[in-house]
């Protein structure tokens, strides 16, 4: 989906259920909220097919998105983030990984409470 004239309307995605539009606007470039938005509607919505693009996510040069992209995989809960989210507790940035930590926990993997 290319969002045209404007940036992606996150709030109407979620009232749809729009999970590929939230996928593709986590990758919108333009505007670190709507990416930030995404991410942790995303993880609301819980859907498995977010799931890589999170792990994406995790790349971010934002560190908000990639702390939504951490809490969002954790509330989901699929064991394909347990590595990419170990990786995450070495973020350069303290609150991504807390997070990490705490997505690891709400998954199980041991890991992160060591």
């Amino acid at each position: 989906m290319l969002f045209g004239f404007g940036k992606p309307n996150v709030k109407d995605m979620e009232k749809n259920n729009d999970v590929k539009g939230l996928i593709e606007a986590l990758s919108y470039e333009k505007d670190v909220q709507v990416r930030r938005e995404a991410a942790y509607t995303l993880g609301k919505i819980k859907d498995i097919c977010a799931v890589d693009p999170l792990i994406k996510a995790l790349n971010d040069e934002d560190n908000y998105v990639r702390r939504q992209a951490v809490d969002a995989l954790g509330n989901i809960g699929d064991d394909r983030a347990i590595e990419p989210l170990n990786k995450a507790l070495e973020d350069s940035n303290n609150y991504v990984c807390q997070g990490a930590a705490d997505a690891l926990k709400k998954i199980g993997d041991k890991k992160a409470t060591q």
